[in-house]
């Protein structure tokens, strides 16, 4: 696999590099790209210092049509932000794309790779020693990820003891209350299942209670559900806490009114049609087949016999935010109940059409 190496240090605009893996698919409580990076917590290695790779899941019951590019979910690149204790010096790492066994978990296995690409390296600069940069590793050939089965996106870090005393690569990364002592970072309600996991050489894997500013570069738009907690201090904006989390906060709200009683919103990202203009659909299940429309790139995962139209909003800068429920809004008789969404983007330049991917909330 030939890689197309690009980056931007960190401090300077994060602007789309080539027309391919135009947007980034990233699980994080906020938008690297669009937003300041106020929630992460502390800078983070899958398993301490040791040699780990380090995955965000993408469950099938969470997330369906990631890269749809019309029956074939495509991946073209991986985008993270880069944690370097000296910047002076280079850091190898890989990429890593997981498959999940029969049971829905990761396999740790060979076989159980779809993708591995190992020898990558940071660059260097003057300065620091600390520092960060945002990397942009496009693949020279796309490679194919499952639309509707789990799947597990990440970074292969070897062993290096010099973390983080001296030198090492790390990720920025927004903690689960509890998991630390740290006041910023993720927000999903309490016993929500963790979506971050390590897997050892060993083949042994773990959860981790945080989320990683990673993932992988796509051709479409990209959806996430945020959830609006306005006593939310964790995102770092003081309160009331107006920016949704788009994370685990979004993925898992608390409507329960004990204490919390989070709104709804969903962000739309376009890099392509950063003004476009874009249409809601919900519905109550995904679909148990995609479906291609005629004229748009990708295919509908919601249920087309539950689906409701719920309206459209115009993207700015590339990202739109939707507003769905507003705090307080949703009875607390729904908690159990799932949701899921999905968008079309129309570019008003081009007239081309694509759909994001679906994702569900889970009340």
């Amino acid at each position: 696999m030939n890689i197309h190496h690009f980056l931007l240090l960190l401090g300077l605009p994060a602007t789309s590099l080539i027309a391919q893996g135009n947007n980034p698919f990233v699980f994080f409580p906020q938008d690297p790209e669009r937003q300041t990076i106020t929630s992460a917590s502390y800078v983070r290695r899958p398993d301490w210092n040791l040699q780990a790779e380090g995955f965000q899941e993408l469950a099938a019951s969470w997330f369906r049509g990631i890269g749809d590019e019309t029956g074939t979910c495509m991946v073209r690149g991986f985008f993270h932000w880069a944690a370097d204790e000296n910047i002076a010096t280079a850091e190898t790492y890989g990429i890593i794309l997981r498959s999940a066994d029969p049971t829905g978990v990761i396999d740790p296995l060979v076989s159980g790779e779809i993708l591995r690409v190992s020898g990558l390296t940071t660059p260097t600069a003057p300065g620091g020693p600390r520092g960060s940069f945002v990397m942009n590793d496009f693949f020279a050939t796309p490679v194919a990820v499952p639309c509707t089965q789990s799947w597990f996106m990440g970074i292969d870090f070897p062993a290096n003891p010099a973390w983080p005393t001296t030198d090492g690569h790390s990720l920025w990364s927004a903690d689960i209350a509890g998991v630390s002592p740290a006041t910023f970072g993720e927000n999903p309600r309490a016993g929500s299942p963790r979506a971050n996991w390590a897997v050892r050489p060993i083949g042994t894997f773990f959860a981790n209670g945080w989320s990683n500013i990673l993932g992988v570069r796509v051709d479409g738009p990209t959806l996430h559900v945020g959830g609006l907690d306005p006593t939310n201090s964790r995102q770092g904006l003081g309160l009331p806490s107006t920016q949704a989390n788009i994370a685990l906060g979004g993925l898992f709200p608390d409507v329960s009114g004990l204490p919390r009683a989070d709104g709804l919103n969903l962000r739309i990202q376009d890099n392509v049609a950063t003004q476009g203009l874009a249409f809601v659909a919900g519905s109550l299940v995904f679909g148990p087949i995609p479906v291609p429309f005629p004229g748009l790139s990708g295919q509908f995962h919601l249920d087309l016999s539950l689906t409701s139209i719920l309206g459209f909003g115009t993207l700015s800068g590339g990202a739109l935010d939707f507003p769905l429920f507003t705090p307080g809004a949703i009875s607390p008789a729904f908690v159990g109940i799932s949701l899921c969404f999905q968008a079309a983007v129309v570019d008003p330049l081009t007239g081309g059409a694509a759909f994001t991917n679906a994702q569900a909330t889970f009340l």
